[in-house]
């Protein structure tokens, strides 16, 4: 018995030691996440959804404002719809992943309706809340390499056969790089099809929330302390802005309720929608992401010097 013991240790350690070199080297092909929760604590952060996640490089404003402007270099803890939403769950993660000894954080906060909305799942009187099973709100452990709170919770988001196909790759800035596009228009016109049913299906489904509003403003209030906030509305194509107008009309000008009650800027670039690359109506390609990102940078140093 005590020879099959030694000989199951010897196993499960050898298996347990090549699962971690494997996801130190190609952790970023096998999960969506995952490098998020491997790396140090940050000073500053790149906050939203898939839209933030793809379509903001934190290497652009690394380079763009790397004479110390902000305590760089930034993070993307940016999530998708179905993990992410405001709320004081979330505020929580973001709390254990920030570094506050600077003080001069750069934090970009996007917004748009869903995230700031009531879903399937929430009891907001009993502070009942669909995103707290999933990452990053399952995680106590945000900062450590190799992660293995991760892989007993949330093995089920690893897909290993992507090692061999690297056709989307995490980062370890936490930007998701989406190499698997296409230049066939029909194929694109099918992705963007698919998200106008997403997102109309959203508006059926989803009710703006008060609940959800008060508490980004208090994660606004929160990391105006820590250095300097930024709200920005993302471009997307016309179609799927009008979806969201018709659900959340006065969703804008609360937003910039919200700006205006904490002293710092908001940024809505759904007016700027044709001069950015999506492949789906959604999401920026790599290339939009850039002049996005360098144009988001000219904003915040415009900002910035309005301020003073």
């Amino acid at each position: 018995m005590s020879r099959f013991l030694v000989k199951l240790t010897v196993f499960l350690f050898l298996a347990l030691s090549l699962l971690s070199l494997l996801l130190i080297e190609d952790g970023g092909y096998v999960d969506y996440f995952y490098e998020k929760f491997t790396t140090p604590k940050t000073q500053s952060m790149i906050l939203g959804d898939s839209r933030s996640m793809q379509g903001i490089q934190p290497s652009v404003i690394n380079s763009y404002f790397r004479k110390g402007e902000y305590a760089t270099p930034i993070l993307n803890y940016s999530f998708t719809v179905a993990q992410m939403a405001y709320g004081e769950i979330w505020k929580e993660s973001i709390v254990r992943k920030l570094d506050t000894t600077s003080g001069n954080g750069l934090f970009i906060l996007t917004v748009n309706p869903w995230i700031l909305s009531k879903r399937d799942g929430d009891d907001e009187s009993k502070k009942v809340f669909f995103e707290a099973d999933v990452p990053p709100n399952n995680m106590k452990f945000v900062s450590m390499n190799p992660n293995f709170e991760y892989l007993i919770k949330n093995w089920n988001y690893f897909h290993f056969k992507s090692i061999f196909r690297k056709t989307s790759e995490m980062h370890k800035d936490g930007w998701l790089e989406e190499s698997n596009l296409t230049n066939d228009q029909n194929t694109l016109d099918e992705w963007k099809q698919n998200q106008v049913n997403i997102f109309s299906g959203f508006s059926h489904k989803m009710q703006p929330s008060q609940y959800r509003l008060t508490e980004f403003n208090n994660l606004v209030k929160y990391l105006n302390t820590k250095g300097h906030v930024f709200i920005v509305r993302m471009p997307m194509d016309s179609v799927l802005i009008e979806i969201e107008a018709a659900y959340w009309a006065s969703f804008d000008s609360d937003i910039e309720k919200v700006a205006e009650a904490n002293g710092v800027k908001y940024f809505n670039f759904t007016k700027d929608k044709l001069k950015y690359r999506t492949y789906d109506g959604n999401h920026l390609d790599k290339y939009g992401g850039v002049v996005f990102t360098k144009d988001l940078c000219d904003s915040i140093s415009v900002g910035m010097i309005s301020k003073k």
